[in-house]
Protein backbone atom coordinates (compact mmCIF):
# COMPACT_ATOMS: atom_id res chain seq x y z
CA UNK A 1 0.00 0.00 0.00
CA UNK A 2 2.70 1.99 0.23
CA UNK A 3 2.58 5.39 -2.54
CA UNK A 4 -1.05 4.50 -3.23
CA UNK A 5 -3.59 6.94 -2.72
CA UNK A 6 -5.74 6.85 0.31
CA UNK A 7 -9.69 7.79 0.58
CA UNK A 8 -11.01 8.27 4.30
CA UNK A 9 -14.37 6.88 4.73
CA UNK A 10 -16.60 6.17 7.65
CA UNK A 11 -18.67 3.31 8.56
CA UNK A 12 -21.77 2.02 10.57
CA UNK A 13 -22.73 -1.11 12.49
CA UNK A 14 -26.42 0.35 13.57
CA UNK A 15 -27.50 -2.49 15.52
CA UNK A 16 -31.42 -2.37 17.36
CA UNK A 17 -32.83 -5.15 19.71
CA UNK A 18 -30.27 -7.54 19.22
CA UNK A 19 -29.40 -7.10 15.73
CA UNK A 20 -27.11 -5.55 13.36
CA UNK A 21 -28.52 -3.55 9.73
CA UNK A 22 -26.81 -4.75 6.71
CA UNK A 23 -26.64 -3.77 3.17
CA UNK A 24 -25.97 -6.03 0.10
CA UNK A 25 -24.08 -3.89 -1.83
CA UNK A 26 -24.71 -4.03 -5.59
CA UNK A 27 -21.58 -3.49 -7.19
CA UNK A 28 -19.13 -5.44 -4.51
CA UNK A 29 -22.03 -8.78 -4.17
CA UNK A 30 -21.14 -8.31 -0.25
CA UNK A 31 -23.53 -7.63 3.01
CA UNK A 32 -21.49 -4.40 4.55
CA UNK A 33 -22.31 -1.80 7.11
CA UNK A 34 -23.87 1.44 6.15
CA UNK A 35 -21.21 3.73 5.56
CA UNK A 36 -19.30 5.74 2.49
CA UNK A 37 -16.50 8.29 1.59
CA UNK A 38 -16.05 11.33 3.74
CA UNK A 39 -16.16 14.27 1.48
CA UNK A 40 -13.82 17.11 1.53
CA UNK A 41 -16.21 19.20 3.73
CA UNK A 42 -17.25 16.57 6.03
CA UNK A 43 -15.71 15.21 9.22
CA UNK A 44 -16.36 11.26 9.66
CA UNK A 45 -19.05 12.09 11.85
CA UNK A 46 -20.91 14.43 9.24
CA UNK A 47 -20.22 11.63 6.95
CA UNK A 48 -21.46 8.65 8.95
CA UNK A 49 -25.24 10.78 9.87
CA UNK A 50 -25.80 11.69 6.14
CA UNK A 51 -25.00 7.65 4.78
CA UNK A 52 -26.92 6.40 7.30
CA UNK A 53 -30.07 8.99 6.40
CA UNK A 54 -29.35 7.98 2.67
CA UNK A 55 -28.82 4.33 3.05
CA UNK A 56 -31.41 2.93 5.92
CA UNK A 57 -33.45 6.11 6.14
CA UNK A 58 -32.41 6.02 9.93
CA UNK A 59 -31.66 9.21 11.82
CA UNK A 60 -28.62 8.07 14.40
CA UNK A 61 -27.03 8.22 17.59
CA UNK A 62 -23.06 7.04 17.88
CA UNK A 63 -22.63 4.42 20.54
CA UNK A 64 -19.76 6.02 22.44
CA UNK A 65 -18.69 7.78 25.38
CA UNK A 66 -18.27 11.07 25.61
CA UNK A 67 -14.02 11.39 27.03
CA UNK A 68 -13.00 14.03 29.59
CA UNK A 69 -12.01 16.07 26.57
CA UNK A 70 -15.53 17.30 25.55
CA UNK A 71 -14.63 19.68 28.69
CA UNK A 72 -12.55 21.76 26.25
CA UNK A 73 -14.12 24.82 23.87
CA UNK A 74 -12.32 22.78 21.09
CA UNK A 75 -14.58 20.17 19.74
CA UNK A 76 -14.72 16.47 20.60
CA UNK A 77 -15.83 13.61 18.23
CA UNK A 78 -16.06 10.23 18.81
CA UNK A 79 -13.46 7.83 18.11
CA UNK A 80 -14.03 5.14 16.46
CA UNK A 81 -13.96 1.34 17.95
CA UNK A 82 -11.25 0.42 15.16
CA UNK A 83 -9.67 1.63 12.20
CA UNK A 84 -9.35 -0.41 8.96
CA UNK A 85 -7.60 0.09 5.25
CA UNK A 86 -9.45 -1.87 2.26
CA UNK A 87 -6.95 -2.47 -0.38
CA UNK A 88 -9.75 -2.76 -3.11
CA UNK A 89 -8.20 -2.61 -6.92
CA UNK A 90 -8.52 -0.55 -9.01
CA UNK A 91 -8.77 2.62 -6.99
CA UNK A 92 -7.71 4.10 -3.86
CA UNK A 93 -6.85 2.12 -0.39
CA UNK A 94 -9.69 3.07 1.90
CA UNK A 95 -9.03 3.71 5.49
CA UNK A 96 -12.52 3.34 7.20
CA UNK A 97 -13.25 4.60 10.14
CA UNK A 98 -15.77 2.09 12.13
CA UNK A 99 -18.16 2.93 14.78
CA UNK A 100 -21.37 1.20 16.76
CA UNK A 101 -24.89 3.19 16.15
CA UNK A 102 -28.22 2.98 16.64
CA UNK A 103 -31.31 3.97 15.28
CA UNK A 104 -33.29 6.89 17.20
CA UNK A 105 -35.45 8.28 14.48
CA UNK A 106 -36.68 7.68 10.82
CA UNK A 107 -38.02 4.32 8.85
CA UNK A 108 -36.27 2.03 7.30
CA UNK A 109 -35.86 2.47 3.02
CA UNK A 110 -33.59 0.98 1.10
CA UNK A 111 -31.22 3.05 -1.29
CA UNK A 112 -32.51 0.70 -4.52
CA UNK A 113 -29.70 2.50 -7.04
CA UNK A 114 -26.83 1.32 -4.25
CA UNK A 115 -28.40 -2.06 -2.46
CA UNK A 116 -29.97 -4.95 -3.48
CA UNK A 117 -31.20 -5.59 0.26
CA UNK A 118 -31.17 -4.96 3.45
CA UNK A 119 -31.25 -6.86 6.28
CA UNK A 120 -31.45 -7.63 10.13
CA UNK A 121 -28.90 -10.18 11.15
CA UNK A 122 -28.57 -11.83 14.84
CA UNK A 123 -25.36 -13.49 15.85
CA UNK A 124 -26.23 -16.94 14.34
CA UNK A 125 -26.94 -15.40 10.73
CA UNK A 126 -23.70 -13.13 10.94
CA UNK A 127 -22.32 -16.37 10.19
CA UNK A 128 -23.25 -16.81 6.89
CA UNK A 129 -20.06 -17.24 4.56
CA UNK A 130 -21.62 -14.25 2.49
CA UNK A 131 -20.79 -12.18 5.13
CA UNK A 132 -16.84 -11.02 5.24
CA UNK A 133 -14.77 -12.43 8.36
CA UNK A 134 -14.03 -8.48 9.53
CA UNK A 135 -18.28 -7.45 8.93
CA UNK A 136 -18.94 -11.04 11.13
CA UNK A 137 -16.63 -9.83 13.89
CA UNK A 138 -17.38 -6.11 14.12
CA UNK A 139 -21.14 -6.85 13.58
CA UNK A 140 -20.96 -9.16 16.48
CA UNK A 141 -19.06 -7.26 18.63
CA UNK A 142 -21.28 -4.25 17.82
CA UNK A 143 -24.53 -6.71 19.32
CA UNK A 144 -22.35 -7.52 22.52
CA UNK A 145 -22.05 -3.60 23.17
CA UNK A 146 -25.25 -2.45 22.65
CA UNK A 147 -26.31 -5.27 25.18
CA UNK A 148 -24.22 -4.39 28.18
CA UNK A 149 -25.08 -1.22 30.11
CA UNK A 150 -24.94 1.57 28.14
CA UNK A 151 -22.54 3.95 27.91
CA UNK A 152 -23.21 7.76 28.18
CA UNK A 153 -24.00 8.17 24.33
CA UNK A 154 -22.35 11.19 21.81
CA UNK A 155 -24.66 13.93 21.75
CA UNK A 156 -21.80 14.94 18.79
CA UNK A 157 -24.13 16.17 15.86
CA UNK A 158 -23.02 16.53 12.20
CA UNK A 159 -21.69 20.14 11.30
CA UNK A 160 -24.49 20.85 9.11
CA UNK A 161 -27.55 19.80 11.73
CA UNK A 162 -25.73 21.67 14.75
CA UNK A 163 -25.49 25.25 12.51
CA UNK A 164 -21.81 25.57 13.14
CA UNK A 165 -20.91 28.26 10.53
CA UNK A 166 -17.35 27.79 10.79
CA UNK A 167 -16.92 23.88 10.23
CA UNK A 168 -20.46 23.42 7.82
CA UNK A 169 -19.12 23.48 4.12
CA UNK A 170 -15.32 24.16 4.85
CA UNK A 171 -12.43 22.00 3.22
CA UNK A 172 -10.98 19.62 5.97
CA UNK A 173 -7.91 18.29 6.19
CA UNK A 174 -6.78 15.00 8.13
CA UNK A 175 -3.77 15.43 10.35
CA UNK A 176 -2.40 12.60 12.52
CA UNK A 177 -0.98 14.06 16.41
CA UNK A 178 1.22 11.93 18.95
CA UNK A 179 1.49 12.32 22.26
CA UNK A 180 4.63 11.02 22.94
CA UNK A 181 5.65 10.26 26.83
CA UNK A 182 9.08 8.63 28.06
CA UNK A 183 9.72 8.38 32.13
CA UNK A 184 6.34 9.90 33.43
CA UNK A 185 6.85 13.04 31.00
CA UNK A 186 5.31 14.24 27.53
CA UNK A 187 7.55 15.27 24.53
CA UNK A 188 6.08 19.11 23.13
CA UNK A 189 7.59 21.15 20.46
CA UNK A 190 7.62 25.16 20.79
CA UNK A 191 6.03 25.83 17.12
CA UNK A 192 7.53 28.48 15.26
CA UNK A 193 4.45 29.90 13.36
CA UNK A 194 1.70 29.61 16.11
CA UNK A 195 4.02 29.87 19.04
CA UNK A 196 2.40 27.28 20.95
CA UNK A 197 3.80 24.44 22.84
CA UNK A 198 2.53 21.49 20.69
CA UNK A 199 2.50 17.46 20.50
CA UNK A 200 4.41 16.38 17.30
CA UNK A 201 2.23 15.58 13.91
CA UNK A 202 0.69 17.11 10.67
CA UNK A 203 -1.19 16.43 7.82
CA UNK A 204 -1.95 12.98 6.91
CA UNK A 205 -0.80 12.82 3.03
CA UNK A 206 -2.58 11.76 -0.14
CA UNK A 207 -0.52 8.45 -0.17
CA UNK A 208 -0.41 7.85 3.58
CA UNK A 209 -2.89 6.30 6.20
CA UNK A 210 -2.77 8.29 9.96
CA UNK A 211 0.06 5.62 11.43
CA UNK A 212 2.42 6.09 8.68
CA UNK A 213 2.04 10.36 8.87
CA UNK A 214 2.59 9.70 12.39
CA UNK A 215 5.82 7.99 12.43
CA UNK A 216 7.31 9.72 9.21
CA UNK A 217 6.12 13.09 11.62
CA UNK A 218 7.74 11.71 14.78
CA UNK A 219 10.76 11.05 13.01
CA UNK A 220 11.25 14.69 11.02
CA UNK A 221 9.88 16.76 14.10
CA UNK A 222 11.35 14.66 17.02
CA UNK A 223 13.89 12.38 15.83
CA UNK A 224 12.23 9.45 17.20
CA UNK A 225 10.67 6.21 15.84
CA UNK A 226 7.62 5.28 17.98
CA UNK A 227 5.29 2.81 18.96
CA UNK A 228 1.34 3.48 19.61
CA UNK A 229 -0.16 2.54 22.22
CA UNK A 230 -3.52 1.12 21.00
CA UNK A 231 -5.81 -2.27 21.15
CA UNK A 232 -6.51 -3.28 17.66
CA UNK A 233 -9.05 -6.06 16.67
CA UNK A 234 -7.71 -9.44 15.40
CA UNK A 235 -8.93 -9.79 11.82
CA UNK A 236 -6.96 -12.08 9.40
CA UNK A 237 -8.57 -11.35 5.78
CA UNK A 238 -7.03 -10.94 2.47
CA UNK A 239 -7.04 -6.90 1.62
CA UNK A 240 -8.16 -5.94 5.17
CA UNK A 241 -5.63 -4.32 7.28
CA UNK A 242 -6.40 -3.67 11.11
CA UNK A 243 -4.62 0.20 11.86
CA UNK A 244 -4.39 1.30 15.73
CA UNK A 245 -8.03 3.50 16.00
CA UNK A 246 -7.34 7.41 17.56
CA UNK A 247 -7.68 7.95 21.42
CA UNK A 248 -9.85 10.73 20.46
CA UNK A 249 -10.21 12.99 17.58
CA UNK A 250 -10.51 16.86 18.14
CA UNK A 251 -12.36 19.28 14.98
CA UNK A 252 -9.66 21.99 15.02
CA UNK A 253 -10.65 25.48 13.54
CA UNK A 254 -6.65 26.56 12.47
CA UNK A 255 -7.43 29.89 10.83
CA UNK A 256 -10.47 30.97 7.92
CA UNK A 257 -11.06 28.34 5.72
CA UNK A 258 -8.81 25.99 7.16
CA UNK A 259 -10.19 23.05 10.06
CA UNK A 260 -8.23 20.38 10.88
CA UNK A 261 -9.87 17.04 11.41
CA UNK A 262 -7.01 15.55 13.93
CA UNK A 263 -6.85 12.11 14.97
CA UNK A 264 -4.95 11.63 18.62
CA UNK A 265 -2.59 8.79 19.49
CA UNK A 266 -0.81 8.06 22.87
CA UNK A 267 2.87 6.78 21.77
CA UNK A 268 6.05 5.80 23.22
CA UNK A 269 9.89 5.89 21.70
CA UNK A 270 11.52 2.92 20.69
CA UNK A 271 14.54 3.80 18.76
CA UNK A 272 16.49 6.85 17.36
CA UNK A 273 17.51 9.89 19.67
CA UNK A 274 15.92 13.22 20.15
CA UNK A 275 16.66 16.03 17.51
CA UNK A 276 14.78 19.45 17.03
CA UNK A 277 13.29 20.31 13.63
CA UNK A 278 14.63 23.98 13.90
CA UNK A 279 12.79 25.10 10.55
CA UNK A 280 9.90 24.06 12.52
CA UNK A 281 9.94 24.52 16.32
CA UNK A 282 12.35 26.94 18.38
CA UNK A 283 12.47 24.57 21.12
CA UNK A 284 11.40 20.79 22.73
CA UNK A 285 10.55 20.00 25.97
CA UNK A 286 9.90 17.33 28.39
CA UNK A 287 6.83 18.12 30.43
CA UNK A 288 5.82 16.34 33.97
CA UNK A 289 2.13 15.94 35.36
CA UNK A 290 3.01 19.70 37.21
CA UNK A 291 4.77 21.61 34.34
CA UNK A 292 1.47 21.11 32.11
CA UNK A 293 -0.19 22.80 34.42
CA UNK A 294 2.24 26.24 32.65
CA UNK A 295 -0.23 29.02 31.35
CA UNK A 296 1.41 28.73 28.44
CA UNK A 297 0.11 25.40 27.34
CA UNK A 298 -3.45 24.95 26.26
CA UNK A 299 -6.35 23.14 27.79
CA UNK A 300 -6.70 20.46 25.10
CA UNK A 301 -2.99 19.61 25.10
CA UNK A 302 -3.02 19.63 29.10
CA UNK A 303 -6.00 17.36 28.95
CA UNK A 304 -4.67 15.07 26.53
CA UNK A 305 -0.79 15.29 27.55
CA UNK A 306 -1.53 14.17 31.29
CA UNK A 307 -4.22 10.91 30.04
CA UNK A 308 -1.13 9.85 27.84
CA UNK A 309 1.39 9.52 31.09
CA UNK A 310 -1.41 7.90 32.51
CA UNK A 311 -2.41 5.51 30.13
CA UNK A 312 0.91 4.73 28.84
CA UNK A 313 3.29 4.92 32.49
CA UNK A 314 0.15 3.05 34.15
CA UNK A 315 0.68 0.26 31.50
CA UNK A 316 4.71 0.24 32.24
CA UNK A 317 3.80 -0.40 35.38
CA UNK A 318 1.40 -3.46 34.95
Amino acid sequence: MVGVNKRFTSSGYLVRDGKVLLVNHRRYRLWLPVGGHIEPDEDPVDTLYREAREETGFQIEIEAERPANQRLETTVLPAPVAMLTYDIRPGPVLIDLIYFVRPVGGAQRLAASEHRAMRWFDREALRDPAIPDNVRLLGTQAIEQSERVRPSPSSVQSAHERGNEWVAGVDKHFTSTGFLVRDGKVLLVNHRKLRMWLPFGGHIEPNEDPVEALHREAREETGFEIEIVAERPEIDQRGVHVLPAPETILLEDIEPGHVHIDLIYFVRPVGGAQRLAENEHSEMRWFDREALNDDGITADVRLLGTQAIDRIEGRNGA
